[in-house]
């Protein structure tokens, strides 16, 4: 099959390529390794066409780089459940630095799609939810839910 019967060029299939090869072997992980998995979690559904999702993603970075430390991961959802090489395309190009989980992550996590977007879930170290923070947030606020749900300290990971 050629290319232009498919409308995909030669370019972009190999683009797709690598990083479904690049994303399988860095961002896949089996269901005891799943980003986050036992740890305290926040979890933020994005998309491409969000623009407070775009304006909030250099703050998560920030974030998930200063709490990981204290055993809080940050991890990403592309609301369009776009194929795996797509969704870490996407990723790339908005500069997310967090893991993205894959759809059967996502599935495994029991979270019901937000009708909002940005949606941000906090989740205890055993998957539960503790918190819906909808619409866009800032590092303050995600780190108050964090102290009042007891994932943090007061002051921790400032």
């Amino acid at each position: 099959m050629n290319a232009l019967k498919t409308g995909v060029n030669r370019h972009t299939a190999l683009r797709l390529l690598l990083v479904a090869v690049v994303g399988f072997s860095l961002l896949a992980f089996s269901a005891d390794e799943a980003p986050g998995a036992g740890k305290w979690r926040v979890v933020n559904y994005w998309s491409e066409w969000c623009a407070p999702c775009r304006i909030e993603i250099p703050m998560l970075n920030i974030l998930s780089r200063e709490l990981s430390a204290q055993g809080v991961a940050v991890v990403g959802v592309n609301f369009d459940e776009d194929p795996r090489a797509l969704t870490l395309e996407i990723a790339e190009e908005l500069e997310i630095e967090f893991p993205v989980l894959t759809n059967e992550e996502v599935a495994r996590l029991g979270l019901r799609p937000p009708d909002v977007l940005p949606t941000t879930y906090l989740l205890a170290p055993d998957g539960e939810v503790v918190a819906k923070l909808i619409g866009m947030q800032t590092d303050d606020e995600i780190r108050h839910q964090l102290v009042t749900k007891g994932a943090l300290l007061d002051g921790e990971g400032d």
